[in-house]
């Protein structure tokens, strides 16, 4: 039989490109399920794949919008980094129970923080509730927003294999998806009431970080802390997100990182707009008094209704979590310290 060179070619090329690609992976919903726990128990935790997810599957929803029983759903492919069946997950000092019940099953999808730890404060809390805005005869406290912002940053940071510690918790309020979040005064520093006056809150929750650190600075490659809040200019003053660094060439690295990508993805998703996000050192005194390289970050302006957009919408919040954690990753794969 005479060897055909071009046939032969045409077989090793289609071997070569089977091999790469993955299976369209389908499955039947079960009772109670959602499209985000449908998602979750495939390991596609991230919300683009909620998009992804819709547009596979256009027709096949109920009239709500909701999952059929015994309707067979195409799964969206793996995001480069994602793996499934999911990886064990690693020690978490935080008990999971503090995101919520629809929040706690934390999926690990990489291990590319191993070795990663970070301590994650959502400014004020407790007695101070931090910047006040009032809307629609609601008042909006800045400690409920930074919180959930800080829930869902260290959750996502817990699930790329990083140790992380949440440093002010909320024993009743996990991760939620309101527009206007329920006021409470009950946070603590991981169990400790919260003091009434403002140096000893904020002396408190450097304490606990340092202490922390210096216990464990011989288990981890690499330490951040990362305070949010929001903030609170005259309704007319539009802000974009800052990131205030402590003095220290690690902080700063990772807050211009985090500056650039943020930068990147309004131009992506806000094309033409552009970005006014800035990258500072402030002496304040978290920053001044951290043993390990801080961030505090400033995700807005309260009191702007162009800013608070960015706060009240759950997949806002999700999404600015989201960008944070990117950057975590990408500055831990560039320096260890």
């Amino acid at each position: 039989m005479k060897f055909d060179r071009n046939w032969f070619y045409v077989f090793v090329f289609c071997v070569l490109l089977s091999s790469n690609m993955q299976a369209q992976d389908m499955a039947y919903p079960i009772e109670g399920d959602g499209v985000y726990s449908f998602l979750r128990r495939w390991n596609r935790v991230d919300t683009s794949y909620v998009r992804e997810f819709t547009d596979l599957n256009t027709g096949r929803f109920n009239d709500r919008g909701g999952l059929e029983l015994g309707t067979v759903y195409l799964i969206p492919l793996l995001h480069p980094g994602d793996v499934y069946p999911p990886l064990e997950p690693v020690y978490q000092p935080v008990d999971v129970s503090i995101f919520g019940k629809a929040y706690q099953d934390i999926s690990v999808r990489s291990q590319r923080l191993k070795n990663a730890c970070f301590y994650i404060i959502g400014g004020h809390g407790g007695p101070d509730p931090g910047a006040v805005a009032r809307v629609d005869g609601r008042e909006l406290h800045e400690d409920e927003y930074a919180y959930d912002i800080a829930l869902r940053l260290a959750r996502n940071l817990m699930m790329e294999g990083a140790t992380v510690y949440v440093i002010i918790q909320d024993p009743d309020d996990g991760i939620r998806d309101d527009r206007y979040l329920n006021n409470r005064y009950n946070e603590t520093c991981m169990g400790d009431p919260i003091p009434k006056n403002q140096l000893d809150r904020l002396r408190q929750r450097v304490n606990k970080v340092n202490g922390l650190y210096e216990r464990d600075q011989n288990k981890f490659d690499y330490f951040r802390t990362i305070e949010l809040h929001v903030d609170s200019r005259n309704q007319g003053k539009r802000l974009d997100v800052f990131f205030y660094h402590s003095d220290n060439r690690h902080a700063q690295t990772l807050a211009t990182g985090m500056r650039d990508l943020f930068r990147m993805k309004y131009d992506t998703h806000q094309p033409g707009r552009g970005f006014g996000g800035f990258v500072e050192y402030r002496g304040l005194y978290t920053l001044r008094n951290l043993k390990v390289p801080s961030l505090l970050i400033e995700v807005g302006n309260i009191q702007n209704e162009s800013d608070r957009r960015r706060i009240v919408l759950n997949n806002n919040r999700q999404a600015l979590a989201n960008w944070m954690s990117q950057a975590c990753v990408e500055d831990f794969e560039k320096s260890k310290w």
